[in-house]
């Protein structure tokens, strides 16, 4: 039987899988539109979070998808927004696409691995966190085959995959749904525009 905290972690990640209505609309009705929806989401969640976190409001349904360090503060949908936005506003489309994606489904298996699988810590000493290699490497395994599906090129989907593990293993403070795919798609959009010149 599934534990109410699993239960809860798979219901807070799964919010980020709008990720996928993010590419259709992109896909279908161009980047426009796709900057439009994001904004018309950023500005919604900005006024629930005003409420939530000035007057102290419970948002039915949504509070229960914030977790202890976030009753304070934004939470990670707003940082998804923009990291979503910054990545369409400025990369190709395809890394586009991967980065948003790796940033749903990369940390979705780093969390669920690492949270209830993991074992060995190793990341302690480097970098302050608690983190589990066997979390960190199914997110990298997840990203990469993200990165060959949508790009078909097995180097930039290394590099992206590597940017996008190391960053979400490294940051604890930041929040990775912002960090995770700027960084992943910068990374990556450096490296597709090196390869066209070689």
């Amino acid at each position: 039987m599934l534990s109410r905290e699993f239960v809860l972690e798979i219901l807070r990640k799964s919010v980020h899988l709008v990720s996928i209505l993010i590419v259709f609309i992109y896909e279908f009705f161009g980047k426009e539109a796709v900057l439009w929806v994001l904004m018309l989401f950023l500005v919604a969640t900005l006024v629930l979070d005003y409420f939530r976190i000035e007057h102290g409001m419970r948002i039915p349904f949504f509070y229960i998808t914030y977790r202890k360090d976030e009753a304070a503060s934004f939470g990670g949908h707003i940082f998804f927004a923009l990291g979503a936005i910054s990545v369409i506003s400025l990369f190709s489309q395809e890394i586009a696409y991967a980065s948003i994606l790796m940033a749903t489904f990369g940390d979705l298996a780093a969390t669920l691995i690492g949270k209830f699988y993991g074992k060995r810590r190793v990341f302690q000493k480097l970098f302050k966190n608690d983190k589990s290699i066997e979390g960190s490497a199914s997110e990298f395994i997840v990203d990469f085959l993200i990165g060959l599906i949508i790009l078909g090129n097995p180097i930039v989907s290394l590099v992206m995959a590597f940017l996008a593990t190391l960053t979400e293993t490294a940051v604890n403070k930041i929040d990775d749904n912002l960090i995770v795919p700027v960084f992943a798609g910068f990374f990556g959009q450096i490296a597709l525009n090196l390869l066209k010149y070689l």
